[in-house]
């Protein structure tokens, strides 16, 4: 059996409940779910950002 890789992405996406059945969905939902992943993105990219900083910081100890 093979495994075609869009079958994987959405397995891995499962890890997180994505991705979400959007059928039956309206269109004031679908905007509002959107607006909330726009939300959850920028969510993650501050707490990597964050992490950077203190890996960057903490290579620098380390090297010093």
């Amino acid at each position: 059996m093979t495994v075609d890789e869009e079958d994987v992405a959405i397995f891995k996406g499962g890890e997180f409940g994505l991705p979400r059945n959007l059928e039956g969905m309206s269109v004031d939902s679908l905007k509002d779910y959107r607006a909330a992943l726009e939300r959850e993105i920028k969510h993650v990219d501050e707490a990597l950002s964050h992490r950077k900083g203190a890996a960057a910081g903490a290579e620098a100890l380390f090297k010093s």
